[in-house]
């Protein structure tokens, strides 16, 4: 006998004015933040180029400029548009990160009233580019397309961005996860956090309990199963002693983070799912701004939504 998948109700009216929104308040989100949070005009100009440039997938840095050009000529923006070249070479700069990691904590603050319990994952977002190398195994060259690496954490309610990795290689998952909570618990107050097995460790634990929440991690199952007699700290061991003993209570709160993989595949969906600078620094930097953009995203559905109004447009 086949089940009916569950289905959830929306608000249609609220949707639809979101979606209306999105691209008549990105201007006036863009403009505010950035002038919130960068010093100069040269840099707030540059700043807003990118942030415009990178909520269109697949634009090259020519037509970006173009479009520019035409915002500018209709009022739209009243920004500086630097030569395609310039703009190119912002994209690269190492020195850019910084300022994208705090627009990325500047544009989640505003969603602190009603975000207190969050979700960690990780997700590959394809390159441009191949590596190639000769298998043993297979006698044969294999050839395969790189890939960053995005560790996003989240809000589950809005799904609003409060901390984001984007990595060249694979792994330090659980240490960047632990450095997630830092950044969060700096702004937020945190009730709750939750993420797949990958996260399932002591220390982890350890990290959201002392900012006063508490951890919903994938338990192991099998030989690697909390077996109720190896020793740990107490959130730890509360955390298994839950799954086994309540594990239909334990999931309500656990299956929050599958919200965390629905803003992934949202923001694939909508910002896209590659990058196409060829070098690390700009490959880092295209993803974040596209990140930065899905926040904003967030906070025009939470000016409708929730009636949120960040600080930085006041």
């Amino acid at each position: 006998m086949s089940t009916k998948k569950k289905r959830y109700l929306r608000d249609e009216a609220l949707y639809n004015k979101t979606q209306e929104t999105e691209f008549l308040n990105l201007f006036e989100f863009v403009r505010y933040l950035t002038n919130y949070v960068c010093k100069g005009r040269k840099m707030k100009s540059m700043i807003q180029c990118l942030l415009i440039w990178r909520k269109f997938p697949n634009l090259s840095v020519r037509r970006a400029r173009g479009l520019l050009l035409v915002l500018k000529k209709f009022g739209i923006v009243t920004i500086d548009i630097p030569c395609f070249k310039t703009l190119s070479n912002y994209n690269e700069s190492n020195t850019l990160q910084i300022i994208l990691g705090k627009l990325i904590e500047e544009s989640s603050k505003p969603l602190s009233v009603i975000e207190h319990n969050f979700a960690t994952d990780s997700t590959g977002i394809k390159t441009k580019l191949f590596s190639s190398w000769f298998s043993l195994r297979c006698k044969k060259r294999i050839r395969r397309r790189d890939h960053l690496t995005v560790h996003t954490s989240t809000g589950v309610k809005s799904g609003i961005v409060t901390a984001l990795n984007v990595e060249v290689k694979q792994g330090k998952d659980n240490i960047i996860m632990r450095e997630h909570v830092d950044e969060t618990a700096e702004n937020f107050k945190i009730n709750e956090w939750s993420g797949d097995g990958t996260y399932w460790c002591k220390e982890n634990c350890r990290k959201v309990s002392s900012k006063g929440g508490k951890p919903y991690f994938k338990c192991k199952t099998g030989k690697t199963a909390w077996n109720g007699k190896q020793s740990g700290i107490p959130s730890w061991k509360e955390m298994n002693k839950e799954w086994i003993e309540n594990p239909e209570e334990y999931g309500k709160h656990y299956h929050k983070r599958s919200n965390v993989e629905s803003v992934n595949h949202s923001k694939k969906a909508l910002h896209g799912n590659s990058v196409y600078s060829r070098y690390d620094s700009a490959r880092i930097n295209e993803e974040t701004l596209r990140w930065i953009n899905h926040n904003i995203n967030v906070l025009n559905r939470a000016k409708h939504e929730w009636k949120i109004n960040p600080k930085f447009m006041a």
